[in-house]
């Protein structure tokens, strides 16, 4: 287990200054609506609309980011339709991601907000798990008229995911790899001139995402060290986005609550209309339906 750490350092710091890659919400998630501690059902249970979990972090980027970057929110809740005991789930997800700067007279100005839906089938293996799935997402600008500059996009892809929860000793560790092939790639740019400046999103083709999240227990609190790393291919070019991510945290009735802060770079953040890479540390909180988000 100790090779988990040096792998997630490696792939989310060192590559990251490469290149880089579009920006989805769950890319710092791992979810698993079958690994849930609210819902245990028995192998032979058959049930529809069988639990309802939800997420979501709040924070700022003080330390470091860009005119774009100062409050981040993420919110996002899933709702599993369908189990079979131990061996099928059924679930829909939604999420968003909420991006604020500073450029107002409170210190808190909207500036864009991410937006998906996903389908997501889980199935249970001896020692893993598998996941199909459906995302449709978008970005738009909220009050950008006044800065002159407009983008908008909507890109949605199919995935199939495999996820491995480890244990040794009183730690815990889980890696999952995922794929996702693009069939909806579009955006519009104001103004017009800034059109051709890359990465465009509209020639993605597929991304290859790695994450993975460690915790070690520490008396009543834990200690995590997670994050991802995501490998796109465009039409013309191969990208990157990667981040790492401390946190201490304690299981609660109500969920699994994290502080921590972490270090990701975007090469291009979705935001401004000339693309641009942005290296944000920030700080927050993160609060996740217990078991089944990561």
């Amino acid at each position: 287990m100790k090779i988990l750490p040096l792998l997630l350092l490696f792939f989310c710091l060192w590559a990251p200054f490469t290149t880089n890659a579009q920006r989805v919400i769950e890319r710092g998630w791992i979810l698993n609506p079958m690994e849930s501690k609210s819902y245990q059902p028995e192998d032979h249970d058959r049930k529809w609309f069988s639990q309802v979990g939800g997420w979501g972090s709040f924070g700022s980027y003080a330390l470091s980011g860009d005119r774009d970057h100062h409050w981040y929110q993420q919110l996002a809740a899933f709702a599993e339709i369908y189990r079979h005991g131990n061996e099928w789930s059924v679930a829909v997800t939604s999420q968003i991601e909420f991006i604020a700067n500073d450029d107002n007279d409170v210190n808190f100005s909207p500036r864009a907000i991410f937006w998906e839906e996903g389908l997501l089938i889980t199935r249970r293996q001896n020692r893993f798990f598998l996941q199909l799935g459906y995302y449709h997402r978008c970005k738009h600008d909220i009050d950008n008229l006044r800065i002159g500059e407009e983008r908008t996009s909507v890109f949605g892809s199919a995935m199939a995911a495999i996820i491995f929860p480890f244990r040794t000793g009183n730690s815990r560790a889980t890696l999952a790899f995922r794929y996702d092939h693009y069939t909806i790639t579009w955006e519009k740019r104001t103004p017009h001139e800034y059109w051709n400046a890359g990465p465009n999103w509209e020639d993605l083709i597929s991304s290859a995402t790695m994450n993975a999240d460690w915790l070690v227990p520490a008396g009543s609190l834990n200690l995590h060290l997670n994050g991802y790393a995501m490998g796109t291919l465009l039409r013309n070019e191969s990208l990157f986005n990667g981040m790492v991510r401390a946190e201490i945290g304690r299981k609660t009735a109500a969920g699994d609550l994290r502080f921590g802060v972490h270090l990701e770079y975007l090469g291009d953040s979705g935001i401004p209309v000339r693309p641009r890479a942005v290296t944000l540390i920030g700080a927050g909180v993160r609060i996740m339906a217990p078991g089944s988000v990561l």
